[in-house]
């Protein structure tokens, strides 16, 4: 059995947001952990380099408050099991 391979990260406020981890050239075989705060996306990679990724698609939306998801696909849209799903 394959596993799946995490392709995007998306976080559930009282709307989607999404990181779509080919357009920032994340390789999740090279991400040690991540974690989402407010709309930033914190990576942090096996070699030892954190980096920091902002998604501010819609203002209106109070992202200071209320995560309530974080959900891991796979490049099919099919739910990533066994991924980091930490949240702060």
């Amino acid at each position: 059995m394959t596993m799946s391979k995490a392709k995007y990260i998306e976080s559930r406020y009282n709307a989607y947001v999404q990181w779509n981890l080919d357009d920032y050239g994340i390789d999740m075989d090279e991400v040690k952990d991540w974690s989402i705060h407010r709309l930033t996306l914190y990576v942090t990679f096996k070699d030892g380099t954190e980096k920091e990724y902002e998604n501010w698609n819609d203002t209106s939306i109070d992202y200071k408050h209320g995560l309530e998801e974080v959900l891991v696909f796979d490049e099919d849209w099919n739910e990533h099991k066994g991924g980091n799903d930490k949240m702060i």
